[in-house]
């Protein structure tokens, strides 16, 4: 499956980046200026790809509905996906985590406001995702739709996610201790299984919720939702491996943030494991997989050019 040619990406993008940027805008306290809503403002509408927005949207709009418009529906949703992504990039950058000085090609949020206010900001941001899907999200989702949703990206955002795939990242570079007696941890005797597991919760797990939520909020079944959340999860391993690739290969310039730190830090990637080859093989693979699933679904080859388009930006994307 590939994206038809008459579909122009680029003024995809152009126009729901703008929708997200316009209702993000509004939802962080515009005409507050105390120093909290500064730092939150400076990393959530600091640019960036809205990769996760745009899955989200793009999801809705492939279901559709006769009844309601997809890009309303889900705006909400994708603007508090896009908050909870903030947040997790501030409190990745941190001296405590990463320990990053630029981000999306300008200092990070603790270099600007401080580590105390930095880290705030990401609680403060990771709470309004939570009311912002609740409070703003338009009055014709069902109820129940909505609290399964809001659930899920809780818990996308937790222990079982973002907060726990971090804490596996930390635990195979040495960066903290294993606590009490367990497997070990080190670089040394990390396997792919763990690997895998720091990529399904620090960066697939978000990724895959976009797509789902986007398809859920507008009612699709089943099997059509079993099909798309596979498809985010393809992506979000994808974009990790790009991303592990890009870390080697790219430079501050393009990427926005400072390039070889994972190799530097001991980090366990895909490149470190299996090599930039075999990187390349994967990558190749998962972009054949997940058009196939598209294709599966049954939804119309036009309304489906978004998605396989975003695929092949995680894929092929130069930054």
């Amino acid at each position: 499956m590939t994206a038809g040619t008459a579909f122009d990406f680029q003024q995809y993008v152009a126009s729901r980046r703008a929708a997200v940027e316009e209702r993000l805008a509004q939802y962080l306290f515009p005409d507050d200026q105390e120093l909290l809503f500064q730092a939150m403002r400076y990393s959530a509408l600091g640019g960036g790809k809205r990769l996760r927005a745009l899955l989200c949207l793009s999801a809705a709009e492939a279901v559709g509905a006769f009844d309601c418009d997809p890009l309303q529906t889900a705006l909400p949703c994708a603007c508090a996906i896009e908050m909870v992504h903030a947040m997790s990039l501030i409190h990745d950058d941190l001296p405590c985590m990463d320990d990053d000085d630029y981000r999306r090609g300008r200092l990070t949020n603790h270099k600007v406001f401080g580590e105390a206010t930095a880290l705030l900001a990401g609680d403060a941001l990771l709470v309004l995702s939570l009311e912002t899907l609740a409070r703003r999200s338009p009055d014709w989702i069902k109820p129940p739709l909505l609290l399964k949703v809001v659930a899920e990206l809780a818990a996308v955002a937790g222990a079982k996610g973002l907060v726990g795939g971090q804490v596996d990242d930390l635990l195979a570079t040495g960066a903290i201790s294993q606590a009490s007696p367990g497997p070990a941890s080190s670089p040394a005797a990390a396997s792919s299984c763990l690997l895998e597991k720091i990529h399904q919760a620090k960066t697939g797990a978000l990724l895959r919720f976009s797509v789902w939520s986007g398809a859920s909020l507008m009612g699709a079944d089943d099997r059509i939702l079993g099909l798309l959340t596979r498809f985010g999860e393809i992506l979000g391993l994808a974009f990790q491996i790009a991303d592990d690739m890009l870390d080697v290969t790219g430079d501050i310039k393009a990427l926005g943030k400072t390039p070889g730190k994972d190799q530097a830090a001991g980090k366990l990637t895909w490149v470190s494991l299996y090599g930039m080859e075999k990187s390349k093989e994967t990558l190749v693979k998962l972009e054949n997989e997940g058009k196939s699933l598209l294709s599966k679904t049954g939804l119309a080859e036009t309304s489906l050019s978004p998605l396989v388009c975003l695929l092949e930006y995680a894929i092929h994307r130069m930054n």
